[in-house]
C-alpha cells in the first residue's frame, strides 16, 4: 500500500510539474519585450555603473523543459547608462564604452550567445554556451529559468557574471585597469513567442 501510495505521489508530482513545462518547439525572441542590463563596478571608489544593451534578434529551440538550443545577438551600439543623470557625463562613459577601451562597437557593433544544451538543475536549467565579444568566442555556463508566460510565450532569465578580461575589455594602462573588478554582470530577461 506505501509503495502505491508513493507511486501515485510521483506521477502526481510529475503531472504538475509537465503542466508548468514549456511546450516543446522553435521560439522566436520578441525584441522589443526582451531586455539585458549590464553592471560595471569600479573597485577603487566602491561603486557602480548599470544601464542596457539592446536585444537584436533571437530563438530558443526548447523540448523536455531545456532550451537544447539557441542563439541570441546583442547590439553593442545600443548601449546605454542608467544612472548618471548628467547629460554630458552620461555621454562621455556610453561613447567610452563604446570605444576600443571597452567594447569597440564600431569594429564590433554585435555580441552573441549561441546555446549549445542545457541541464535541470534543482533551481532552474544549467546552460552551457558559447559567448562572443570583440570578436573572441568563449565557453561559458550559467544558470537560467525558462517557464511559460501562455500557450504560445515562454521567459528565459539568466544573471551572469563576465570575466571581462577574456574578452579583452581593457580599460587602459594597468593601474587604471586594476580599479576596476574583472567581472561585469548581465541580467537577461527574453521573451519568445512559439
Amino acid at each position: 500500500m506505501k509503495k502505491v501510495t508513493v507511486t501515485f505521489l510521483s506521477l502526481i508530482l510529475l503531472g504538475v510539474l509537465s503542466a508548468f513545462a514549456p511546450a516543446e518547439g522553435t521560439y522566436t525572441v520578441v525584441t522589443n519585450a526582451s531586455q539585458l542590463k549590464w553592471t560595471g563596478y569600479h573597485l577603487a571608489k566602491s561603486y557602480e555603473h548599470n544601464g542596457n544593451v539592446k536585444i537584436k534578434s533571437g530563438s530558443l529551440s526548447v523540448a523536455d523543459g531545456k532550451i537544447n538550443s539557441g542563439e541570441f545577438i546583442i547590439d553593442m551600439t545600443t548601449i546605454t547608462n542608467n544612472d548618471l543623470t548628467d547629460t554630458k557625463d552620461n555621454t562621455k562613459l556610453v561613447n567610452h564604452l563604446k570605444s576600443d577601451d571597452f567594447f569597440n562597437a564600431k569594429k564590433f557593433p554585435e555580441a552573441t550567445v549561441v546555446i549549445k544544451k542545457s541541464e535541470p538543475t534543482a533551481s532552474g536549467i544549467k546552460v552551457t554556451a558559447d559567448l562572443t565579444i570583440r570578436g573572441i568566442t568563449k565557453t561559458i555556463e550559467f544558470e537560467a529559468t525558462l517557464k511559460d508566460q501562455d500557450a504560445n510565450m515562454i521567459e528565459a532569465t539568466a544573471d551572469l557574471k563576465i570575466k571581462r578580461t577574456d574578452f579583452q575589455v581593457m580599460y587602459g594602462w594597468k593601474v587604471e585597469n586594476a580599479m576596476l573588478s574583472d567581472e561585469f554582470r548581465m541580467e537577461v530577461k527574453l521573451l519568445a513567442k512559439k
